[in-house]
């Protein structure tokens, strides 16, 4: 199940070593701990003193001492078991637990409503109490839309536990990787169904910021690039995704990490650059630019390539590439807009298929739009990574 522990392992003094090195010096041990109060959470430490039998001096049989020793003893070994078990994250998506979390909180949530009914009259005139199926894909859309919104806040773990906001994110993207799976081509994230859902989602994640271990160490996010690639949530396969995978892109490449500087990219300001390989000539590295947020550059000025950030092509991997997808996206727009300076990101037509010529209007994006993609950009990995999360950020 989500967020358990592995199984207990021997200690090992080399762990510890690994782990905090320069803290197991000269018998002191140096922890860093994470205190939470109402207002917030702050960092202090503690130096606690292990006990070496062998720098004891005889004080003769004076209980209390060695009762201190034994507790300091005791501890420590708690310490070394807490060591060596690594809270761990996932590296990929797995549709089932999506499931079991969906299926647990159903059937909490359908216990809690029929305990409801028999507390009170049902309106007359209703047809059939409310009840949500555990068969994610029989499930209704406006079943579905309710019920995920009402997960946000109620959906617990195996053991009850309480979920934390990049978690149930990652239980999202595995309900999604599993309905695409099982025939259902919603989309969650993005179709106009699941507004109330994307609301909700978007009030868990707007302030999440990533988590300190007691152990003083940064808790990585459970959600990574790859599962967004694998659930359909990244590539071309419809004008939303395409959106999402180049605000991530210009998230990542460009450090573009808030609503304000994503509203300020236009069609104008994103360059396009070619590279002469120095080895071959006829060997070009095509990749688009934009002027880094803190550069002062002045109409006139000559730009350095050191004011500008940059997306590289990636031959490689067509369906992944900046570059091949930025293009494809102007193809998708409307000649209108290409030239703008005051607008990138621009709304979905309603209704579009794969081969239609149009993906775009000429509309952009509200803020609002835009601060609810980026808050579910924000969550992963690698751009934490990229944002170097550091005390100050995290929470």
């Amino acid at each position: 199940m989500i967020g358990k522990c592995p199984e207990k392992v021997e200690f090992s003094e080399e762990i510890v070593q690994t782990l905090l090195p320069a803290q197991f010096m000269n018998g002191n041990i140096h922890i860093p701990v994470a205190v939470q109060t109402v207002g917030g959470t702050y960092n202090t430490t503690q130096s606690v003193h292990i006990w070496d039998p062998s720098q004891q001096q005889s004080h003769g049989d004076d209980g209390a001492e060695q009762q201190l020793h034994l507790q300091v003893g005791n501890a420590f070994l708690l310490l070394k078991v807490r060591l060596i078990q690594p809270i761990l994250v996932p590296v990929s998506l797995k549709p089932e637990e999506g499931l079991e979390v969906w299926r647990f909180w159903a059937k909490k949530k359908n216990a809690e409503l029929s305990k409801q009914e028999q507390t009170k009259l049902a309106p007359i005139g209703r047809r059939q109490p409310l009840r949500f199926q555990e068969d994610l894909v029989s499930s209704a859309v406006a079943e579905l839309n309710l019920g995920l919104s009402l997960m946000t806040q109620e959906a617990r773990g195996s053991e009850e536990e309480e979920l934390a906001p990049d978690v149930l994110y990652y239980v999202f993207l595995c309900i999604q990787k599993y309905l695409y799976e099982n025939g259902r081509v919603d989309d969650i994230f993005s179709d106009p169904y699941y507004t109330r859902f994307c609301e909700s989602l978007h009030k868990l994640l707007q302030d999440w910021k990533p988590s300190i271990h007691p152990l003083g160490y940064i808790i990585p996010s459970h959600v990574t690039e790859e599962m967004l690639w694998e659930c359909k949530q990244l590539g071309a396969h419809s004008p939303a995704t395409l959106l999402t995978t180049l605000m991530y892109f210009n998230t990542k490449y460009f450090r573009l990490i808030t609503p304000e500087h994503h509203m300020k990219v236009a069609f104008s300001k994103v360059l396009r650059h070619s590279r002469k390989n120095p080895t071959n000539a006829k060997d070009k590295a095509t990749s688009i630019r934009l002027l880094k947020v803190q550069s002062q550059h002045t109409s006139g000025q000559k730009g350095t390539d050191d004011m500008y950030e940059e997306q590289i092509e990636d031959p490689e991997n067509p369906l992944r590439c900046p570059i091949k997808l930025y293009d494809f996206y102007l193809f998708k727009c409307p000649q209108s807009v290409k030239g703008r300076s005051d607008a990138y990101y621009m709304t979905p037509e309603p209704v579009v298929a794969p081969n239609s010529p149009m993906w775009y209007s000429s509309q952009p994006l509200s803020t609002r739009q835009v601060e609810q993609m980026l808050a579910r950009i924000i969550v992963v990995r690698e751009i934490q990574e990229m944002m170097g999360a550091s005390p100050e950020s995290v929470s």
